[in-house]
């Protein structure tokens, strides 16, 4: 028997270890490799855009990079590393030019309408195609289609859309909304749309409802916190409750939580979901496995229903009474104190800050409710 204890002792141990390692987001220049992994079905491969040699695979807990061996070269397209010669790539180079035979076109990979004329490994020129025409590389012309990202003036790097590390022939999602698909045909032009009256599921790469947790987390609206001056300085995210930021010195790097974790305020780490006390605001539809949570909330009398990883109108529980997520009902305010230290968006509630003042002794007895338009939960008579 003390062999059992020490091996559940072992596991949380390792596992509490594991949720406290934060995964910060890979970043190459303006290109946020975590969240378009958010974005494609785990196990896809993502190009780079700082060498031909690396590629990330999107796991269920974030991008990990890989590097082909020397002399060979990633192939977004086809998934798998090549012989360099075979690979058409000019991420990292400092002359795009560089082993071309004879004269050719190739693109400029900072403007998905500019292009570099090649005379042998010389550049010969340069110019960009007219308003409405990108630069296909591979029909070296140019064409109709819209970039699908802006360009950039600056010299970090960025994508100039999402089809220059995406696989062609695949459909992916949006970071913005739910509905939004966004596709990548074989020449590279990025097209989009919307589901008619679903969500877009990134897992099954099809559109449908969001019956399985975690469908829409891709989805992130809020503002990113920009500037900041002092060094490791974090800021939650304003509405996703499993993301922080991260001041470098100069601006807020985005950085994600484990999957199925949250930001928590008071240890300042990821925590289960569960436990953690995010900030309030934030949507706690992430991750959720039922219909109606908790609000972020000293209360604990508001929540709402999720659909598609989002939530609808606050709604709030009868005077006296607090909303209990595991039971998807309202119950009576006596048994709060047992229900907030293991429910982190109730973080405090029910703890009394001192004796109660004459006004308080007949206050609380009106039974008023009060709730939202909308679906509610039943109210538990336990």
């Amino acid at each position: 028997m003390a062999g059992k204890y020490l091996l559940a002792s072992i596991l949380c141990l390792v596992l509490g270890n594991a949720l406290g390692q934060e995964q910060q987001s890979v970043m190459e220049g303006t290109y946020n490799v975590t969240q378009v992994c958010t974005m494609v079905k785990t196990g896809t491969q993502l190009g780079s855009i700082l060498s031909c040699s690396i590629y990330y695979v999107c796991t269920r807990s974030g991008p990990v990079m890989q590097t082909c061996s020397s002399g060979y070269a990633y192939n977004f397209r086809t998934q798998n590393c090549a012989l360099a010669s075979e690979v058409e790539c000019y991420y990292g180079m400092s002359n795009p030019c560089a082993g071309v035979v004879g004269s050719a076109w190739v693109p400029n990979v900072k403007n998905c309408q500019g292009w570099y004329y090649c005379n042998g490994n010389q550049i010969g020129g340069h110019g960009v195609c007219d308003k409405g025409e990108r630069f296909e590389s591979a029909s070296q012309r140019c064409i109709y289609g819209d970039c699908g990202q802006p360009d950039s003036d600056s010299d970090e790097p960025g994508l100039v859309n999402y089809c220059s590390v995406v696989p062609p022939n695949m459909y992916f999602g949006s970071t913005s909304d739910c509905q939004t698909w966004y596709y990548c045909n074989a020449q590279g032009l990025q097209t989009q749309g919307e589901c008619a009256s679903s969500a877009f599921i990134a897992s099954s790469a099809s559109c449908g409802y969001d019956t399985a947790p975690g469908a829409c987390d891709r989805v992130v609206n809020a503002p990113v916190p920009t500037t900041c001056s002092t060094l490791n300085e974090i800021a939650p995210d304003p509405t996703t409750c499993g993301n922080y930021y991260v001041c470098n010195g100069e601006v807020y790097v985005l950085n994600s939580c484990p999957y199925g974790t949250y930001w928590d305020l008071p240890s300042q780490s990821c925590v289960y979901r569960k436990l953690a006390a995010p900030t309030s605001g934030c949507n706690r539809c992430q991750y959720a496995t039922t219909p109606f949570v908790n609000a972020v909330d000293k209360t604990c009398d508001t929540y709402y229903y999720c659909q598609n990883g989002n939530h609808g109108a606050v709604s709030t529980c009868p005077t006296g009474f607090f909303f209990n997520e595991a039971d998807q009902a309202c119950a009576p305010n006596s048994g709060l104190s047992n229900y907030s230290p293991y429910n982190g968006a109730c973080y405090n509630a029910g703890t009394p800050s001192g004796p109660p003042s004459p006004s308080d002794s007949t206050s609380g007895s009106s039974g008023d409710s009060s709730t939202s338009s909308g679906s509610s939960p039943p109210t538990s008579n336990a």
